[in-house]
């Protein structure tokens, strides 16, 4: 809102990013629509198969980081 107010180009946030993957979700017309909280299964795949659960979060978070051009901590 304060970018549309000063008159700056908006932010959009790519969908590998859990709030771009939130915003997609709630505005993609469906009709089993559930409402949610964030969780990494609306998140894109990676496109490799990582079973250990905590490694393949990790590597999710570490590429929704990159998109928003955040450094891992």
């Amino acid at each position: 809102m304060v970018h549309k107010i000063k008159g700056k180009e908006k932010v959009v946030f790519s969908k590998e990013t859990m709030i771009g993957a939130l915003s997609e979700y709630i505005s993609t017309e469906s009709a089993n629509f559930q409402p949610m909280n964030a969780n990494f299964g609306i998140l894109p795949e990676l496109g490799i198969r990582i079973k250990d659960k905590k490694e393949r979060y990790g590597k999710l978070a570490e590429r929704s980081l990159k998109k928003i051009n955040i450094k891992s901590i």
